[in-house]
């Protein structure tokens, strides 16, 4: 087992916005203590490591290597084929835990979105296993590439209506929703009226609505204003259990994820977590091109 631990406690710490002072408080050590912790320079004991775990919410082998837990398994491909008039994925296994924050890159044509098909059971295999340890019509929320909206319903009309379809329905929930995605203003204005990265927006509250164990995004910025942009980055932070986006945002993925995985040639071609990506003083677009040359466009 890797032991990534300075890099794990770091990204955890951020994540839950948490001071060096605050972890040393917490643990009654001194600020300098977690400082060297970060820097590799020291570990603490395993009395330590057991209380951060705690802090963060995660258990030993994540603090320490990454690694999920088997007990918070969501979901398994097995040797996935689909084909079209060619062959697109080609043997794709991929595993997501409970707590995972993943990209998933890939060229242009690489099968992606057809994964995202996959998992939600839009679209059938050819051959291969999914298995899905959680309730798929309760428990997942997609977010499509494309906007599904009805273009003849007022803003407020449609969060009205999803809410009552997706059973989460009140008037205090629908006046949140607005206030939180900063759509009030456009409560009575038709869907076919708005702005495209209003319509991306709305599309992202509808895909959260309820909370769910898995989310699936689709390239969920394209479209979007940089206003929408920004907006959407910052909720990421929100958003509970697993969180499953295609994007190409190499910036923010230093941010926001905690593993990368390539989709090349029809197969996960690379499983990486971010922080052994940073371990090897690369930047996350960096790992990217390096893997993914000769593999027709690079975005």
């Amino acid at each position: 087992m890797e032991n990534i631990f300075s890099d794990q406690l770091t990204m955890l710490r951020q994540k839950k916005s948490l001071s060096q002072e605050i972890i040393a408080q917490k643990l009654f050590v001194s600020r300098q203590s977690v400082s060297k912790w970060e820097r590799g320079d020291a570990e603490p004991d395993i009395d330590k490591l057991i209380a951060l775990a705690d802090i963060f919410g995660v258990d030993l082998n994540y603090l320490l290597a990454g690694q999920q837990s088997s007990k918070e398994l969501l979901l398994k491909l097995i040797a996935v084929n689909k084909k079209f008039q060619n062959p697109v994925l080609r043997g794709v296994n991929l595993t997501i835990y409970g707590r995972d924050r993943i990209a998933l890159l890939g060229s242009n044509g690489s099968g992606k979105s057809t994964i995202v098909n996959i998992i939600e059971g839009t679209l059938p295999t050819d051959s291969g296993q999914v298995e899905k340890y959680f309730d798929a019509k309760d428990d997942l929320n997609v977010m499509p590439q494309e906007n599904v909206l009805i273009e003849s319903l007022r803003l407020e009309e449609h969060i009205v209506l999803s809410a009552s379809i997706q059973r989460v329905y009140s008037k205090q929930i629908v006046h949140d929703l607005l206030e939180k995605f900063q759509l009030k203003a456009q409560a009575n204005i038709k869907i076919s009226h708005l702005s495209g990265g209003q319509k991306r927006r709305l599309a992202l509250l509808l895909s959260v609505i309820r909370t769910s164990k898995l989310l699936i995004l689709d390239e969920p910025t394209v479209g979007m204003d940089l206003e929408s942009i920004d907006f959407f980055w910052n909720y990421m932070d929100h958003i509970g259990g697993s969180v499953l986006t295609i994007t190409h945002d190499f910036n923010q993925i230093d941010r926001y994820f905690n593993r990368v995985l390539l989709l090349k040639n029809g197969v996960i071609w690379k499983d990486e977590t971010v922080a052994k990506i940073h371990s090897n003083n690369q930047t996350i677009e960096e790992w990217y091109r390096k893997y993914n040359r000769n593999e027709g466009e690079i975005i």
